[in-house]
């Protein structure tokens, strides 16, 4: 990255020029050239504007109004991308959520944010929750009415509202931030200088759709005349499949969360790479470069409320630190190390890192008071807010930052940022339980979440994951759930973090299958490569492989070894359709059987 990029701060006598009027000028300058491209085909950047224009018109027709919050319910990237511009050619926000997610989170986020409007796909549409909101269908009919010319003039203002997302919040619900469209012009801006975006690049979308790595992934490409690139989600998963994908579409830059890149990072390449740079973050990275990757890695930092990221870094083959540090500080971004005073810390101490600048979210939707705890003002350091991540840092003599953990008990867990109190609330509303802490085990790929509650009465895992889907988002559910007799505490009554124990048979709540169970060989093995990739946990014959400690970055191992055990060749949406030893064995005995039909019937007819 150049490091003489430098940003300039938004005047207020210049003509504020938004990302989403950037995009509509690209479409007069290059509306032929392809903006998204999918499996079934492509959208040329003048199709991408015509259809968020009619979208547009039909949020006005069904009472948009200036400054709303249109929230977008869909599992289809394009969907999302139309959705958003519609709604900025609106006048409004946009926020995204899981139409298949809690409806209890769901109807929280749309109450707080006063969502009046619903944009959904047709697919979708049955499965959102009822309530006074109005549904307008994305990939619906069209009429007459919708194709009514937009206003010439955009009037979106630089402290209007972009987008919200909602992240994990320590009370028990999630928390809106809020970002506004200085905020995302900022990010864009430094973006398309830092990595040099032209409209030869191509970039890819495959982050979580609520998650704010879809920012970062979308908006700088497309506003800069880039294509970008939606691969299927079954090809994601699989780190081997995701490398060849990015090989054979020509993709130029990438983002993927933290555990991707680590297993990208460590395949082999082929010359014909064109990938300039893969950006990561959301979690620890713990790998450095290797010497003879072909491509550039870049490690970010930024909590959601700094509008994705606030620091970033080219990451080198080796360096001074265990880990690799989290870079520098973006232009127009301003990092402190405070102490518990807010004032800074002596050089190379650790301190709370702090974020000021051009990227400071606006606050929490509907929560003046929690906005007021982290968004502060510290006139002798800066005139601009500064905004308390809780984070620990440490500046190294380079100048780049060292991430070193948490202040408080949040979690990053391969990519999510997670309040553990948010999942011990959700425990604790269960009238079975009468105490639970949350905390994780195992480190690296292999940390998972683990619960500890003392039940009142007779209660086992299926149980409380099965109340705990209906509230809280599905990587937010325990592997594990531990039954104590009390919580351990410190001597100031504290929860005693250290003296909780690791889950074992006397003290789980779960209730695997016996391993006796298991009839054939072909149940065994899968027995076996699931257990060995739990690091040998036992598994019985209908345990769901992802309840008990199994995760999507596993999928791809788990065909790998069954491809090498039984020479079968099965999708990896396999693994999620059929995710217990019993399930997965019928495919693979189903397969199997197939091919041996196939080879008698060619052997009969020669």
């Amino acid at each position: 990255m150049p490091d003489t990029y430098s940003t300039q701060t938004y005047s207020r006598q210049e003509k504020f020029v938004s990302v989403a009027e950037e995009i509509w000028c690209l479409a007069e300058r290059q509306g032929s050239a392809t903006a998204l491209a999918f499996a079934c085909g492509q959208i040329t950047f003048q199709d991408l504007v015509t259809r968020a224009s009619v979208l547009a018109n039909k949020f006005r027709n069904a009472l948009a109004r200036d400054r709303d919050i249109i929230a977008i319910a869909t599992n289809d990237p394009a969907h999302l991308i139309i959705a958003a511009l519609a709604a900025w050619r609106s006048g409004c926000a946009y926020l995204p959520v899981d139409p298949i997610g809690p409806a209890l989170r769901l109807q929280h986020m749309l109450a707080e944010a006063g969502v009046k409007l619903i944009a959904t796909s047709e697919e979708s549409s049955s499965s959102l929750p009822s309530g006074p909101c109005n549904q307008v269908i994305i990939d619906g009919p069209n009429s007459k009415e919708d194709f009514h010319s937009q206003p010439a003039e955009w009037g979106i203002r630089p402290d209007d509202i972009a987008y919200v997302i909602y992240t994990s919040g320590s009370t028990g619900l999630s928390k809106g931030v809020a970002v506004t469209h200085a905020n995302l012009k900022h990010l864009v801006k430094w973006h398309t200088a830092a990595f040099a975006v032209s409209p030869q690049d191509r970039g890819t979308q495959f982050a979580s759709l609520t998650f704010d790595a879809t920012v970062l992934e979308s908006w700088p490409l497309l506003a800069a005349g880039a294509s970008l690139y939606l691969p299927d989600r079954s090809i994601t998963l699989a780190p081997e499949r995701l490398r060849d994908y990015l090989v054979a579409q020509q993709i130029t830059l990438a983002f993927a969360a933290t555990p991707l890149a680590e297993h990208l990072i460590r395949l082999d390449w082929p010359a014909s790479t064109r990938l300039r740079y893969l950006l990561t973050g959301a979690d620890t990275l713990h790998s450095f470069a290797p010497p003879s990757l072909p491509f550039r890695l870049v490690n970010n930092y930024g909590p959601t409320e700094c509008t994705v990221l606030a620091t970033s870094g080219i990451v080198p083959a080796h360096g001074e630190t265990l880990t690799p540090s989290i870079g520098s500080a973006t232009p127009g971004t301003r990092v402190f190390l405070l102490d518990d005073d807010l004032r800074p810390v002596a050089e190379g101490e650790r301190g709370q890192i702090c974020v000021a600048g051009d990227g400071v979210a606006a606050g929490y939707i509907g929560r003046p008071d929690l906005t007021g705890e982290r968004f502060v003002a510290i006139p002798s350091l800066t005139s601009s807010r500064v905004y308390l991540t809780g984070d620990l840092g440490r500046q190294l003599p380079n100048g780049e930052f060292e991430f070193c953990g948490r202040l408080d008990d949040q979690i990053k867990l391969r990519g999510y940022r997670i309040e553990p109190g948010e999942i011990t609330a959700a425990l604790r509303s269960h009238p079975a339980i009468t105490a639970a802490a949350v905390t994780t085990i195992g480190e690296g790929a292999a940390k998972q979440l683990a619960a500890y509650v003392v039940p009142n009465g007779a209660i086992t895992a299926d149980d409380l994951r099965t109340y705990l889907e209906s509230r809280i988002p599905p990587y937010m559910v325990p592997n594990h759930f531990i039954r104590l007799s009390e919580l351990p505490v410190t001597s100031n009554g504290k929860i005693n973090r250290a003296a909780l124990p690791l889950p074992n048979p006397s003290n789980s709540l779960e209730q695997p299958g016996s391993l006796s169970e298991l009839e054939t060989e072909v149940q065994v093995e899968v027995a076996s490569i699931l257990s060995s990739l739990l690091e040998g946990q036992p598994i019985g014959l209908h345990d769901n492989f992802f309840r008990i400690g199994g995760h999507s970055l596993l999928a791809a191992q788990i065909m790998s070894r069954i491809r090498s055990t039984f020479q079968v060749d099965l999708p990896l949406r396999t693994v999620f359709e059929s995710p217990s030893v019993a399930a997965l064995s019928q495919q693979i005995e189903t397969r199997i059987l197939s091919e041996l039909t196939s080879v008698a019937a060619a052997g009969g007819a020669a």
